[in-house]
């Protein structure tokens, strides 16, 4: 199969709604997956993927993709940052008793797709991934021991976040000037700079529930 081949299976692939997903841990292959992924998910790699230490700065990985279109970084118990080259949106963990993390990754992933595929709002998708993996770590195991959409949905509408303002503070600084950024808070705040959109969790959750209900009966998303 020559080059032009594989590219008009890539422009197939996006018109069917399919998109590539690449968590690259430890490999050595990044620049070859970067050409060929949608959607890249990092968590503890990203300063080995970046040579530097603040996961902001692995926009810099959009730059190394061909068709690059959102970097993820995972972050634990602090939350996600999903980064595209023109914003960044922050999404604080679910406060959650953590029984077993086996499967939270798996599934994070597969909200992100998910996100991804159905074209919904980056926070949205963002904060679902985070209720999804919190969910999971509520159980144990894997396999069929992951949440189930009712458990996500429970976690979500109880809309308790494991909030850091120091954290996020830090972790944003300088940066704030850089691009727009949108962050889910608790609470609306009062006052904001023009580079920072405070975005609410019940706002976020009321607007994904109808697709997530509408994904289920359509068989697109088990429950």
């Amino acid at each position: 199969m020559n080059d032009d081949d594989d590219d008009d299976e890539e422009e197939e692939k996006k018109k069917k709604g399919n998109g590539k997903y690449f968590c690259p841990g430890k490999n050595k292959k990044l620049r070859q997956f970067l050409r060929m992924s949608d959607v890249l998910l990092t968590s503890n790699e990203a300063e080995s993927l970046t040579g530097i230490a603040n996961p902001i700065l692995a926009r810099q990985l959009l730059r190394k993709g061909v068709r690059t279109k959102w970097v993820v970084v995972k972050m634990g118990p602090k939350g996600s940052i999903l980064i595209t080259t023109s914003s960044t949106t922050c999404a604080p963990a679910f406060k959650v008793e953590v029984m077993d993390t086996v499967g939270c990754g798996d599934s994070f992933v597969a909200a992100i797709a998910f996100g991804f595929i159905h074209n919904i709002p980056l926070v949205n998708t963002l904060m679902f991934a985070n209720a999804v993996d919190a969910a999971t770590a509520m159980g144990c195991g894997a396999g069929r021991n992951v949440a189930t959409l009712k458990q996500v949905v429970e976690l979500m509408e109880a809309l308790d976040l494991n909030e850091d303002d120091e954290f996020w503070n830090e972790l944003l600084g300088e940066h704030l000037d850089a691009q727009e950024v949108t962050f889910l808070s608790k609470m609306v705040l009062n006052g904001s700079n023009d580079r920072m959109n405070h975005v609410t969790l019940q706002k976020v959750v009321s607007e994904l529930l109808p697709k997530l209900i509408s994904s289920q009966l359509e068989g697109t998303m088990s429950s």
